[in-house]
């Protein structure tokens, strides 16, 4: 027998049922901004089939399962004050198919905290009539493309063009010494520099997509991150591009990665590296030449070129660009 003829069929919900369960997924979230764990329970269908689930990139997966485990769990966040503050939020694009007393919902579902980056999520409900109440059986959330840690970030999609920079990246971008936009892309000044980040930028889209993504990760034994060397600059530096691929992007760290201290550390124990020698390295993988270097570390630049050729010699490189690319792959 067809199976399909005994699924259940969704239709476009009345303008009553929508409000009502538009109205039942905002008073949620209300609630839960509001700290009011009564409110909240009330939006809930008060059972073990109950679910709610979240997936952010910072925290990854959390699930919980059965209205004792939701409730307990949430009535803790609650309490102890762990939820999210009381900010601006929508909840857009929400599309409802109804059948008899069950309802589906998905939405797009943001939040903006003064100073900070607006956050954006992908979420679904469930939602069952319980005595004339549309009630929320099933919850997921998923975040979508929030910041990464650290500043001087800005994400670009496939083609190079900007999605996102973090506060004050677009007036940085206007003076910075290698990265501009034109025409609302993200070039380098120099012409040769630009060559390279845009193959640079052309790599990292290969791997926009989830599967990719996840293959390169089980296949290296880590995310989409390096260097982009991009050429010399005048002052003895380098012209470095921090580039890394999630949520489908890639970003771009324009002014350094935070992460470069914790691989340096790493670099320092596997080299041997003195602590004056990971100073210098620390400047360099910043892009900045010796002279630069020196004066920021109060040190002659002759000590500098000492530390830099121990550094040649220890790691078994000739050229600050090769430096770079070995210490920061490691860690």
């Amino acid at each position: 027998m067809d199976p399909t003829l005994h699924a259940p069929s969704f239709f476009d919900p009345t303008d009553e049922d929508r409000a009502a369960i538009a109205a039942t997924i905002r008073a949620e979230t209300v609630a839960f901004q509001d700290r009011d764990y009564d409110a909240w329970a009330r939006c809930f269908v008060q059972d073990e089939r109950t679910q709610d689930i979240y997936v952010t990139t910072t925290s990854g997966l959390s699930v919980q399962s059965g209205w004792s485990e939701v409730s307990a769990y949430m009535k803790h966040v609650l309490d102890k004050g762990l939820g999210c503050p009381k900010v601006p939020f929508g909840q857009d694009n929400m599309r409802i198919s109804v059948t008899g007393d069950s309802a589906w919902v998905v939405f797009d579902g943001w939040a903006e905290a003064p100073g900070e980056a607006r956050t954006e999520s992908f979420e679904t409900r469930i939602l069952q009539r319980e005595d004339g109440q549309w009630k929320i059986v099933y919850a997921s959330f998923v975040m979508q493309r929030d910041a990464p840690e650290g500043n001087g970030l800005v994400s670009v999609d496939s083609a190079g063009r900007l999605l996102w920079a973090g506060p004050g990246m677009l007036e940085r971008l206007k003076d910075h010494p290698v990265l501009t936009l034109s025409a609302g892309r993200l070039r380098a000044h120099r012409r040769d520099w630009d060559r390279v980040l845009q193959e640079a930028l052309q790599r990292a889209a290969q791997y926009h997509g989830h599967f990719e993504l996840h293959r390169f990760a089980q296949e290296t034994g880590g995310p989409f991150r390096y260097p982009a060397i991009l050429g010399d600059t005048d002052d003895g530096g380098l012209a470095i591009a921090h580039v890394s691929v999630r949520d489908c992007v890639t970003y771009i760290q324009v002014d350094g990665d935070a992460r470069i201290d914790r691989r340096l550390a790493v670099a320092q124990a596997v080299y041997g590296l003195s602590d004056g020698q990971l100073r210098i390295a620390r400047y360099i993988a910043d892009g900045d030449g010796l002279k630069s270097a020196a004066d920021a570390l109060g040190i002659s630049v002759n000590t500098a070129r000492t530390h830099l050729a121990r550094l040649y010699d220890k790691t078994g490189v000739n050229t600050q660009t090769a430096l770079v690319r070995l210490l920061l792959s490691v860690g």
